[in-house]
């Protein structure tokens, strides 16, 4: 994906930490290796597989062939709506921020670079009225609406996404949001390249799909099944710990650009579901 934004981009030098970055990578590979096959019921995590196949993104390279691919329609959609989110969570906070023109490009680029992809599955489920709702936040932001508007509105996709996920088999839901954290870690890498922050609308990114993975692991951690809750509560645990890759929204702080912390706390989330039975 290109960086729309005109702000100019900020060369900052982070700290580095390669020693997490090659554990991380040793884990990601073993993780690759010790991948199960999906059975035929789809009520078992099995199909957490690494990427492969076909691209993740619709439009401008979001992790197109890359780490967030997914063998599993379903699994893909449950990828595909954290993504479409994930610009929306992003978007919501620069514009809480004031930083209106970049919140106004992150939330213009769910209809931009996914919604095709999604488009039948949301129509089969009746609810292809999130195209809509996405268009109405993106047209607020546009013209500069309340925050409390902006808000409300957020919400009201939220919950129609939600709606989409309810009827998903918890191991897709799970491997959907595997398969996030993965494109967030490929977008941290480009928005990172040359040890610097190169591209800050792809670290906002980032931090924004993560930030849904994050909502929804909680949520999981609340269910009623015990190892369900289990796992989940131990792919948060990974999830929060890239808190330390990312400064503030727009970059600044000390923090370590490492874009393998965030691969290895998606090794480490397929870990614990592999453990469900």
């Amino acid at each position: 994906m290109t960086d729309e934004t005109d702000k100019p981009r900020r060369e900052i030098v982070a700290r580095r930490t390669l020693m997490l970055g090659t554990l991380a990578a040793a884990v990601t590979g073993a993780a690759a290796a010790a991948a199960p096959i999906l059975p035929q019921d789809g009520h078992a995590p099995g199909h957490m597989l690494l990427a492969a196949g076909e691209g993740e993104g619709e439009g401008e390279g979001e992790g197109e062939g890359g780490e967030g691919a997914v063998p599993d329609p379903t699994a893909a959609l449950m990828r595909d709506l954290g993504f479409m989110q994930g610009h929306l969570r992003a978007g919501l906070a620069l514009y809480e921020a004031g930083d209106l023109d970049a919140a106004r490009t992150h939330m213009g680029h769910p209809i931009k670079e996914k919604y095709d992809a999604v488009a039948a599955p949301l129509a089969e489920r009746g609810l292809d009225r999130l195209k809509a709702e996405i268009t109405a936040l993106a047209d607020a932001a546009e013209a500069g609406a309340p925050m409390a508007e902006i808000s409300q509105l957020y919400d009201r996709v939220a919950a129609t996404i939600d709606e989409a996920r309810a009827d998903a088999p918890v191991a897709h839901r799970i491997a959907g949001l595997i398969a996030l954290t993965r494109v967030a870690g490929d977008e941290y890498t480009v928005a990172t390249e040359g040890g610097k922050l190169a591209n800050l609308h792809e670290y906002q990114d980032s931090w924004g799909f993560l930030q849904v993975v994050r909502d929804r692991l909680t949520v999981m951690t609340d269910g009623a099944d015990a190892d369900v809750a289990k796992a989940a509560q131990k792919m948060l645990d990974a999830v929060m710990a890239t808190d330390t890759v990312f400064g503030d929204l727009q970059g600044q702080g000390d923090f370590n650009m490492d874009p393998g912390a965030i691969f290895g706390a998606a090794a480490r989330m397929e870990f614990a579901a592999v453990r469900l039975k």
